[in-house]
């Protein structure tokens, strides 16, 4: 089993890999494969990190890089909606650009500082962290969208409002905690 830290940092490199693959790519098919395949990547590793590594990162290192993190993972999310307005338009390869520029910053501060500080300060918390697991929990939770208790916004879709909403604490709430404090925040 591979480390979670590790791990992330594989997608870190394969995230820049299709990166580079978009800046180098034609309009077309192919392009538009290969930003799907970056979407999903990255939708899927923020997800990871917001729900399981960030309420380490807070507990441990504090509401600053926690919140910094956070906001830097929104800013990839408007790059990525970005390039898949552009994707056969025009300025397609600058918004790469863009993009590549904000998660480059955030792969730097993460590698360098946050996860080299949760090794020493959260070694035992962070190596308790199944990778795979971490990731199907992700999945379930987003495709837990057909009625019955599933139904309404997913955990990610409310921790997204509480984001935008700047409510405190709210990567530490559970989902019924986070659609009450954005139901709160909407009245």
């Amino acid at each position: 089993m591979a480390d979670l830290l590790e791990h992330l940092t594989q997608e870190h490199r394969k995230a820049e890999q299709l990166m580079k693959m978009l800046l180098d790519s034609d309009e077309g098919p192919g392009r538009e494969q290969t930003l799907d395949e970056l979407v999903k990547a990255l939708t899927k590793h923020m997800a990871v990190e917001e729900q399981f590594l960030y309420p380490i990162v807070q507990r441990t290192l504090g509401e600053e890089p926690e919140q910094e993190a956070e906001n830097e993972h929104q800013l990839a999310r408007e790059g990525l909606d970005k390039l898949s307005e552009l994707v056969s338009e025009p300025g397609f390869a600058a918004a790469v650009e863009m993009l590549q520029g904000g998660i480059g910053h955030h792969v730097k501060e993460e590698e360098q500082e946050i996860f080299p500080k949760l090794r020493q300060q959260a070694g035992d918390e962070v190596a308790a962290l199944d990778p795979e697991e971490l990731e199907q929990q992700v999945e379930q939770r987003g495709s837990s969208r057909s009625g019955g208790e599933g139904s309404g916004p997913t955990k990610d879709e409310l921790y997204q409002r509480a984001q935008e909403a700047d409510i405190p604490g709210r990567s530490q709430r559970t989902k019924d905690e986070l659609a009450e404090a954005v139901e709160t925040s909407d009245a």
